[in-house]
């Protein structure tokens, strides 16, 4: 296991985990401001990329193309793609969402499932149940050599496009008009509504947002493996819900985070040993250990009113969690009289229960080390982060860092 090899599945984990970013920005923006899930959203993504490859099929490109004549081939594929897609989004958002605004949220639920079985029959209708294979000659086919590894130039291009795309979204989220609309809507549209904001406007601008992102999704998932099925959009969308609820859901850069630890997660579970992995393991246990033993009681210790704070009062709190599970267990199952006291407890057994894990696994992975998970278990291995994750920190990597949530 060499260091080449290590930094060659990072690449394709970020790789992977951009793309992922990009169809999960969508999910969280949509919930930011409606509190709803578009399940329909995994469905645009394939929409997107078929609508792109299909341009490119249409065009006729082939090897004898000229370069400049590709780029701008690519080009007219990638717009006709956007807009056709943002057009879908605001169907989406205008038939299917908003008269069932005011109604129970099920009713929503169930109102986007519907709408993903519909477009994955529609696009088998209207394509075909066969794969759409996109056209080799505008697939990027070149190498560059990172430290000792050999890494494809489409990877290095699909993160630095998603880097960009991910800045352009931010920017026009905190410093535009419409941007600010968002926000407001997001957090109380009735406020907004009253403030001059037109709700309805900015909602669909949303799902027109979230819709061209997961259009630029598809497009290079087609370019990154060569085609695309009626029902790929169902696995990605299914993995980039996932990222937004891994991050935070309603958090835009937890989005991003999610997603790259969604997509490191799997290259790296199923490409390195677990003797390799175990220190992975080890790393996740002495940051464990430092939220347990100087993060968590500090944050504790602060909630502290002033009239109550007292040395030994503030010793009592931070013993709860230096001297876990004893003293948590003591203070739970003895009479609950002090909720802080309570809570410290609770959250210091969770901590520590994480911590134990941790190291089981870190010393279970040392002892098997020459043995490597085979790659059908990828997915196993994302969902599994997600519940490792989720049990201890419900509200996700970044739920509770960031006031902002569109």
């Amino acid at each position: 296991m060499t260091l080449e090899h290590i930094f060659s599945l990072t690449v394709s984990g970020l790789t992977v985990g951009m793309i992922y970013a990009l169809i999960a920005l969508g999910y969280t923006m949509v919930y930011g401001v409606l509190q709803l899930i578009n399940f329909a959203h995994g469905e645009v993504f394939t929409v997107g990329g078929y609508i792109a490859a299909t341009t490119l099929i249409w065009i006729g490109v082939d090897a004898a193309t000229p370069l400049a004549v590709k780029i701008a081939y690519f080009g007219v594929a990638l717009l006709v793609s956007l807009v056709l897609t943002a057009t879908l989004g605001f169907l989406i958002e205008r038939i299917a969402y908003r008269p069932l605004r005011q109604r129970s949220r099920i009713i929503a639920l169930l109102s986007a499932i519907g709408v993903s079985i519909f477009l994955q029959n529609l696009i088998i209708v209207v394509f075909g149940p066969q794969p759409i294979i996109m056209p080799t000659a505008v697939v990027p086919t070149g190498f560059i050599e990172v430290f000792g590894a050999r890494i494809r130039v489409l990877q290095v291009a699909i993160i630095l496009v998603s880097l960009v795309l991910m800045v352009l979204l931010t920017w026009i989220v905190k410093g535009t008009r419409m941007g600010k609309a968002m926000r407001a809507t997001s957090q109380d549209r009735e406020a907004a509504e009253m403030m001059g904001i037109e709700t309805n406007l900015t909602i669909s601008f949303t799902f027109i947002m979230g819709s061209a992102l997961a259009a630029i999704g598809g497009f290079l998932v087609a370019i990154y493996y060569g085609s695309l099925q009626f029902n790929t959009g169902f696995l990605y969308g299914l993995k980039a819900f996932t990222a937004a609820v891994l991050g935070g859901i309603g958090n835009i850069p937890g989005a991003v985070v999610g997603s790259l630890v969604l997509g490191l997660a799997e290259n790296w579970g199923v490409g390195l040993t677990l003797g390799v992995l175990a220190w992975l393991f080890v790393a996740g246990f002495l940051l464990g250990l430092y939220f347990q033993l100087v993060r968590a009681p500090r944050s504790r210790t602060d909630h502290i009113a002033e009239e109550f704070r007292t040395p030994e009062y503030e010793r009592r709190v931070r013993n709860v969690y230096w001297f876990a599970p004893v003293v948590a267990v003591r203070t739970l199952l003895a009479e609950r009289t002090d909720a802080l006291l309570y809570v410290s407890a609770q959250h210091a057994l969770r901590l520590t229960a994480a911590n134990v894990i941790l190291l089981g696994v870190a010393v279970l992975f040392f002892v098997n080390g020459d043995m490597q998970f085979a790659s059908k278990w990828q997915h196993v291995i994302s969902f599994a982060v997600l519940m490792a994750i989720l049990m201890f920190r419900p509200s996700g990597i970044l739920g509770e860092h960031i006031q902002e949530k569109v």
